[in-house]
Order: C-alpha cells, then structure tokens, then sequence
C-alpha cells in the first residue's frame, strides 16, 4: 500500500485556504481585507502591508445585478505614502520599551468610509447556500498617538487611525482619521511655480543658431522660442496626488450576473495592494456571494510582494 503512492516531491507541503468566500446583501458599499480573510480561515497570522495577487473573481447572485471591484491605485505614491505611514508607526513606537504584542502589524483602512463601515468577514459553506462567517479573535487596525501639544486644556494625547484614500477627517488635536495620500503629499517638494526653466534673452540670436538659416530667420527663431517654452509643465497635476481624495479609487473589474444564466459572473485577476478592495454593487437588492481565487506562492501558501 504504502508504493502506491505518488512521488515525495509532489507531497503537499504547505495546504492553504486560497479561495476566499464573502457574503453580503444590498447595495451598501463592502470592503475586503485580504490579510484577515486568509489569517481567519488558515489559523496564520498575514500581513497586511503586501501586495496581494488575485487570479479570478466570481460572483454569485440570485437575481440581474452589477458589482464593482476597486483596488488602492497601483503606482508610487501609494507604495510611497503607506511605506512612510509604516516608518512613522515604527519610530512612534520605538519612544516606549514595551514589549510587542506576538501579532503586532501595522494595519490601514482603505478609506474613511472602510473605517466606518469595517470589512467582510469570509465564509465556509454547508448545503443548501448555507454559510457561516469565519471571524479573527482580533484584527486591530493601526493607532497613532500624536505627541503634538495643541495647546489645550486638557493636555490628552490624540490618537487615530489611518486610511490610504481621501483627505483628514476631523481637526488638529482631534482627528478621526488622518489620510496617508494627503499626507504623503503634503510634504513633497513641487516644480517651480510657472515651471519655465531658466534660459537667456538672447538665445534665438545666437550665431551658431542661425547657422543654418537658409530659411525665414524668424520661423528659426520662433521653432527655439517654442523649444524652451512647450512642455516646461509636469505631464501630470502637480498640485494633486492620484489618492488624495477618496474617489481615487482603481477600477478593476464589473461582473454583472443575469437571472436564468446559472446566476454566475466572472472576472479576470488583478493586483490588490494592502489586499484592500472595495465591493460596490449597484441594482442589487438580495444576497450575493464573491469568490476571490488568489495566486499561489510562498507566503505561507499564496503569493505576495513587500511593498
């Protein structure tokens, strides 16, 4: 018995949940957070702060119905912006000696509105539809406590979380959510204000210029006038950050189910970063279900890259 076996290469070291399952109804805004998902169902701590790999998505609905699938934007600032969040978490933490907790993450939400209304929680199924959530004992996003004095009375300390998208909410001394785009872009350097690079008055009539005029010396002159003028702006808003606003988000797929046609939509895959996505169902009135298959790696079975 024991031969008929296949080979020890092929033994399955490392068996994972990689096929996430979400319950939700209505047309209220939803919000998935990968790392709980696979720290729920695989009895394994995951980090937050990687970049998540999903293969496909499917969606399962009852009735004629459209749901979209948005991502953090893909690009540097995001990369930037949550790497500067994350070293200042760790020099705030690194004023106290106090031992870390074993599961000590550093942990954003993807907007204020993730804040406010929290993230899906993945489920395992019986027959019949029947499912039921499985929870972590504790998922805590991230704190700071700002040793910024505002000079009031009471001298508390202000402590709030962080979101990716959108500005600050709430005041100095009292905020209830700082956004990490908005700050990340408020201490970037910008071009110069009219953005014209330095050149002299006198260039156009510079005689090896005219070198060559064989033509009307002021179409030459006109074409170097147009040379250091054209295109001395950034190709790009210098004054806003994509992710300074909460409506920054990056759509990744639209998978509409139809009533009589097996009620199933599907999507190709996409680069979750943070594995933060937003579900955003639009003439859903019922129940619905959204299945993420993820790429299979080395992080504890799936596939991620550090940010």
């Amino acid at each position: 018995m024991g031969a008929n076996l296949p080979a020890k290469k092929y033994t399955k070291s490392n068996p994972t949940i990689t096929r996430l399952s979400f319950e939700s109804t209505g047309n209220d805004t939803r919000f998935i957070d990968i790392g709980l998902a696979l720290s729920a169902l695989n009895r394994k701590a995951y980090r937050q702060g990687v970049y998540y790999y999903v293969n496909s998505v499917e969606v399962y609905n009852d009735e004629a119905g459209v749901i979209d699938l948005h991502t953090l934007p893909d690009n540097y600032i995001t990369k930037n912006a949550w790497n500067r969040g994350f070293q200042h978490y760790q020099k705030m933490n690194s004023f106290v000696e106090t031992p870390r907790s074993k599961w000590h993450d550093f942990k954003v939400y993807m907007s204020n509105l993730h804040r406010t209304t929290g993230s899906l929680q993945p489920s395992l199924h019986y027959i019949n539809s029947a499912s039921q959530t499985i929870s972590p004992d504790e998922w805590g996003y991230s704190t700071f406590t700002s040793m910024d004095d505002d000079g009031d009375s009471t001298q508390d300390a202000d402590n709030f979380p962080v979101h990716m998208l959108g500005p600050h909410v709430g005041s100095s001394g009292d905020w209830n959510s700082v956004g990490l785009i908005k700050s990340y872009q408020s201490q970037r350097t910008l071009p110069a204000a009219n953005g014209t690079p330095q050149t002299f008055s006198d260039g156009p009539t510079d005689p090896l210029l005219n070198l060559f005029d064989f033509s009307s010396e002021d179409a030459l002159n006109e074409i170097a006038e147009n040379l250091a003028s054209a295109n001395d702006q950034p190709p790009y808003d210098k004054d806003k950050f994509v992710g300074v606003e909460s409506d920054h988000m990056y759509h990744v797929a639209r998978i509409g189910t139809e009533q009589g046609i097996n009620r199933i939509g599907r999507a190709a895959g996409f680069c979750a970063p943070f594995g933060l996505i937003c579900v955003d169902p639009q003439n859903t009135s019922t129940s619905y279900r959204i299945i993420l298959n993820l790429a299979v790696g080395t992080y504890h079975g799936v596939y991620a890259e550090r940010a």
